[in-house]
C-alpha cells in the first residue's frame, strides 16, 4: 500500500441477539418549514384616538361621576317665577331693581345670586338684547395682598332707566318678596331651636325698620345661619339686616324695654313663629 493512504477505522458492529430479528428504524417525519416573520417598524407618530360621541355619558358611567347642580329654593316658586318661566331671570330682575343705582361685575353677580352660572349668563344675555340691562367698562381699584392699590379695567352691568316699561316692571318686581312662607319657616327650624321668627323692613315695606328679619332661639348653628341668610339674600335680591339672639338675651332686652326689640315688634312686622307667648 502506498504511504499516503490511511486505513479507515472499522465500525464496531453491534452483536445481534440470538433468535431476534432486527427492527426497522422509524422514518423521521419531515420538519415543517417556518415561514419568515415580517418585522414591522413601529411608527413614532402618535395615533389620535377617536373621540366618543357622547362624552357626558362616558363620564357619568365611569368612576368619576358628574353631579348635577342643585338650585336651592328657600322662598318657593311664586307668581313671578311662573310668569317669567325662569327663576334665574327673576333673581336677576330683583337684584338689579333693588340695586338700581349700582353696577356690578359678572363675578359679583354670580357670587350674590348663588345659582347656576350658565343660567345666569344666558338670562343676562337675553336681558341685554331687550335693552333692560347694559354694560360698560370702568376702572376699578383693588387692594393687593402685600399692600398697595391695583387698578384694573373691568366690565360692569347695570339696569337702564331708559327702558320703555321700567317703572311698571319695577313696581311689579318690588311688590314680590316671599312666595312661600311655609317653606321659609321650615328651613329656619333646621338652624336650631327657634322660638321667634319675625319679618320686617323689606318684607313688609317698612323702610324705617332697623332690621329685616329677627331670629330668636337656642343652639343655633352659626354656619347654617350664615348659609340661610345668604340664600335668602339671593332670592330677595338685596343684603338683609338680620338680628339673631338667644332666648335669654331676648327676654332680658324685652323686660328692660329695649327700644330696638320693642320697635321692631310693634312696627309693621309679621311674626311667623311665636313660641315665647310674650304678647
Amino acid at each position: 500500500m502506498p504511504k499516503n493512504m490511511k486505513k479507515k477505522p472499522r465500525k464496531n458492529k453491534k452483536p445481534q441477539k440470538k433468535g431476534g430479528v432486527k427492527k426497522s428504524a422509524k422514518k423521521a417525519k419531515p420538519r415543517k418549514e417556518k415561514k419568515p416573520v415580517k418585522r414591522v417598524k413601529k411608527s413614532t407618530r402618535r395615533v389620535k384616538k377617536p373621540r366618543p360621541k357622547f362624552r357626558l355619558a362616558k363620564r357619568i358611567t365611569g368612576k368619576r361621576k358628574i353631579r348635577p347642580v342643585k338650585i336651592r329654593i328657600y322662598v318657593g316658586k311664586g307668581t313671578l317665577e311662573q310668569l317669567f318661566e325662569s327663576q334665574a331671570k327673576t333673581k336677576l330682575l330683583k337684584f338689579f331693581f333693588r340695586n338700581c343705582q349700582d353696577s356690578f361685575t359678572l363675578k359679583e353677580i354670580l357670587k350674590r345670586l348663588r345659582t347656576n352660572a350658565a343660567l345666569i349668563r344666558k338670562e343676562l344675555g337675553k336681558l341685554e338684547k331687550l335693552g333692560l340691562i347694559k354694560q360698560k367698562k370702568i376702572w376699578l381699584s383693588f387692594e393687593k395682598k402685600r399692600g398697595g392699590v391695583k387698578r384694573e379695567q373691568k366690565t360692569v352691568y347695570y339696569i337702564s332707566s331708559d327702558f320703555d316699561f321700567y317703572n311698571e316692571l319695577k313696581n311689579l318686581i318690588l311688590k314680590s318678596t316671599i312666595a312661600s312662607k311655609d317653606e321659609l319657616t321650615a328651613n329656619v327650624k333646621k338652624i336650631g331651636n327657634i322660638k321667634i321668627l319675625a319679618l320686617s323692613g323689606i318684607f313688609t315695606g317698612d323702610e324705617a325698620a332697623k332690621a329685616d328679619i329677627l331670629i330668636v332661639g337656642d343652639k343655633i348653628n352659626p354656619r347654617k345661619l350664615n348659609t340661610f341668610i345668604k340664600d335668602l339674600e339671593a332670592e330677595v335680591g338685596k343684603e338683609l339686616n338680620c338680628a339673631a339672639m338667644s332666648t335669654r338675651e331676648f327676654n332680658y332686652r324685652y323686660d328692660m324695654y329695649d327700644r330696638f326689640v320693642r320697635d321692631l315688634l310693634a312696627g309693621k312686622s309679621e311674626v311667623l313663629i311665636n313660641r315665647v307667648n310674650l304678647w
